[in-house]
């Protein structure tokens, strides 16, 4: 899997640029704000088919325009084209999607053929944040499995609609009794969700605990644990909370409350006394991990997507991540500092790099 080129129009701080990749390792260089994320934020659309800062698709659009406009060559086992383009028409913003000249109308029909990960300042947040770690694997599952993707769409509409409907019981402008159509397909969606996320921590457990006693050093031994509803006592219990639900006017449990731990070797939380070293190593444990399960499943190897991370390890977790790169398929990566970074990446300097220099959303020069 090769990103051959991108086309930008008015895409953030870029008016218009064509760009074309090395099918190893490229590099973009140049000061902050200058547009090296950006760039990496427009090649990695084509992944997520959003930005992969959270940001929504008007603020992506750049100032002086009214549209952005993506177009990527992509070769895997034979080439193809993706576009995308984002425009404001009569106030509203209009999205449409394209392969091979035809229109998408179900993302995930090509949620998976542009398989990449990314490493990013802000991967921290995983370390921090519940409701983060718990979309991390919905999205990572959703990707290897297109049955749990379906169901967790299906289930956020029914969850959606049942809440709604909560809310007018609680208003006295509907009754109880329609509870029951949504009640049965959210307990049924639930059921197969829950069976998928147990068996698929588990394959995703092995990976991560390896990767986080590798980047310690062999010094940290780390497991993540998924707590959820017993499967047997579900359906019981979620009936049996329906009353409550009314009174909250939301759905009180559920898949959608589920939560990710990391335990130690003797099954102790351990998230609120990680120190700074073992934060980074689970953030890159899980990343790490993400890039193992798919190489598996896809069995090709996920394009990274790397901003600015590298400076923030130590000294053994860099040179365990530089491994990496030299293993890796393709990769995109961001640094300000170029010169000064190569003295980390002497190793890649003969691995097929790429180079390009960044200067206020233009690209200056290409070596």
């Amino acid at each position: 899997m090769i990103i051959e080129s991108l086309h930008i129009e008015n895409f953030r701080n870029y008016t218009k640029e064509d760009l074309i990749f090395s099918n190893s390792l490229n590099f973009f260089i140049g000061r902050n704000a200058s547009g090296k994320t950006n760039l990496i934020e427009a090649i990695g659309y084509f992944v997520l088919y959003r930005s992969f800062r959270g940001i929504s698709d008007p603020e992506l659009i750049n100032w002086n325009s009214n549209f952005f406009y993506l177009r990527l060559e992509l070769m895997n086992l034979h080439e193809s084209t993706y576009e995308v383009g984002v425009e404001k028409i009569n106030q509203q913003y209009r999205k449409k999607i394209k392969k091979n000249g035809k229109k998408v109308n179900k993302l995930s029909d090509i949620i998976s053929d542009i398989i990449g990960v990314f490493f990013i300042p802000d991967d921290l947040e995983y370390v921090e944040s519940t409701s983060k770690r718990r979309n991390f694997f919905d999205y990572l599952f959703s990707l290897i499995d297109v049955e749990y993707l379906n169901a967790l769409v299906e289930f956020q509409k029914c969850l959606k609609q049942r809440n709604e409907l909560l809310k007018r019981i609680l208003e006295k402008k509907s009754t109880t009794n329609e509870l029951d159509f949504w009640d049965n397909k959210i307990i049924e969606l639930s059921l197969l969700i829950m069976k998928k996320r147990e068996q698929y921590i588990q394959i995703y457990n092995n990976f991560f605990h390896k990767r986080a006693k590798e980047i310690s050093n062999q010094n940290d031994e780390i497991f993540v644990k998924l707590e959820q509803n017993d499967l047997g006592t579900f359906k019981k219990m979620f009936l049996e909370n329906r009353y409550k639900d009314i009174y909250a006017g939301t759905t009180t449990i559920g898949i959608h409350r589920d939560k990710f731990f990391f335990l130690d070797k003797d099954n102790k939380d351990i998230g609120s006394f990680f120190s700074q070293g073992q934060k980074r190593t689970v953030a890159l444990s899980l990343k790490l991990a993400q890039y193992d399960l798919l190489l598996e499943n896809f069995k090709i190897k996920p394009i990274l997507f790397i901003d600015d991370v590298i400076r923030e390890l130590d000294q053994y977790r860099r040179k365990y991540f530089l491994d990496l790169l030299l293993d890796c398929g393709q990769a995109f990566f961001t640094t300000p500092n170029f010169e000064e970074d190569m003295r980390m990446f002497k190793e890649l300097k003969g691995n097929n790099c790429k180079i390009f220099e960044i200067e206020n959303g233009n690209v200056k020069n290409e070596f």
